[in-house]
């Protein structure tokens, strides 16, 4: 009498209770890759906006320097990118609004006459797990020497 093979189908050398292991382990593993990704975005754009922050700070100083003081303007221009608002917008680049921005000007018709344009209270939002929740951003600020010379631009 011969001796039947068994189907090549069987467990291969696994035991009963293992089916589906691998199926938990990608579940762990991808959670992990998620949450590292999640963690790597929210770095990005927290780099970003504080950049942009920066950023917006300095193009407000410039065009403060070169035209005539108007604070309002300078705002508009801090949070709209353009001295004029858009008609009915209420926020500007990135969530900016004009209440984040103050513009203050020292020691008028001296020769240290100096403009200084600060963004406070900017909301920086996280997603990843542990941290998310809304910080407040520190304030950004730059000071620039008037050099309009009463220029009406």
């Amino acid at each position: 009498m011969t001796k039947r093979s068994e189907p090549i189908t069987k467990n291969r050398g696994r035991n009963p209770g293992e089916r589906g292991h691998w199926m938990l382990e990608g579940a762990l593993i991808m959670m992990v890759v998620t949450v590292v990704f999640v963690g790597i975005l929210d770095i990005g754009l927290m780099l970003f906006r504080i950049s942009f922050l920066g950023e917006r700070v300095r193009s407000g100083a410039r065009y403060a320097a070169v035209h005539s003081y108007n604070p309002t303007a300078i705002q508009n221009y801090v949070v709209y990118n353009n001295p004029t608002a858009p008609t009915g917008a209420t926020t500007g680049l990135f969530g900016l609004t004009r209440a984040m921005v103050s513009v203050n000007r020292y020691d008028v018709g001296t020769p240290s006459d100096r403009i200084e344009i600060s963004i406070s209270n900017y909301p920086l939002a996280f997603f990843s797990p542990y941290i998310a929740r809304t910080f407040t951003s520190r304030n950004f600020r730059a000071s620039v020497a008037v050099e309009s010379l009463g220029s009406t631009d």
